[in-house]
């Protein structure tokens, strides 16, 4: 049956896995995925209806996403670093961007039931682009439910679809920070340059993080 929410989830089985990256992902006691990174980028807008502007609608570039103007800026950052198939993914449906409180060491949540993006207040206190890895990593999770591709969340597919959102993310960061990683004291950034040097052209070993990692495993099944 298809899941309610899609939490994006730290890997704790990670820590284990690449001991030599000498970075360790804090605990996080969510659970549940998300995926893909196709054929949005060749849709188009559902409106071209100009629309009058207020701050619960980005409408730059084109587009139409609601969203409060705090997340604007990572909006803005997704377009100028080229993710705008994942920004006509939120405004297809349309789909709503919201903070949102979340459990601890959760940062961001997609919920097919609910038709929301919801992204944690805790982002709200860090840095733009840490906000927005997180933020592409759901809207990979709402582009692949738009083209079809989430099923029933089980299995493989299940396991795909995370991997996918999991690359996805690192991608994003490796393109903002650079391949050296950020250089931070920051806990969570810290994670972060952890899961690209582990990902990023490595969507094999994202699979078997996930497929040995005790939530993912209760999600996805064996």
């Amino acid at each position: 049956m298809l899941r309610n929410c899609f939490c994006r989830a730290l890997p704790l089985a990670f820590v284990a896995l690449i001991a030599s990256y000498a970075l360790a992902f804090a605990a996080d006691v969510s659970s549940s995925p998300s995926t893909d990174l196709t054929a949005a980028s060749a849709a188009t807008p559902t409106s071209l209806v100009p629309v009058m502007a207020d701050d619960q609608h980005w409408t730059a570039y084109g587009f139409n996403i609601t969203a409060p103007s705090s997340m604007w800026p990572m909006l803005e950052l997704l377009h100028k670093y080229h993710f705008d198939w994942e920004l006509y993914s939120a405004q297809q449906r349309p789909t709503p961007l919201v903070w949102a409180q979340l459990p601890v060491g959760a940062y961001g949540q997609y919920v097919p039931s609910q038709n929301l993006v919801k992204v944690s207040w805790v982002l709200q206190d860090e840095s733009v682009e840490l906000g927005t890895a997180f933020l592409a990593h759901e809207l990979t999770h709402l582009t692949d439910d738009l083209n079809s591709k989430l099923g029933d969340m089980s299995g493989d597919v299940c396991y795909a679809a995370e991997t996918r959102a999991f690359v996805n993310e690192a991608n994003f960061w490796q393109m903002v920070v650079g391949p050296q990683g950020k250089t931070t004291a920051d806990p969570i950034e810290a994670q972060e340059n952890a899961k690209m040097f582990a990902f990023v052209g490595n969507s094999q070993f994202a699979d078997l993080v996930l497929r040995t990692t005790a939530s993912y495993v209760k999600q996805c099944g064996k």
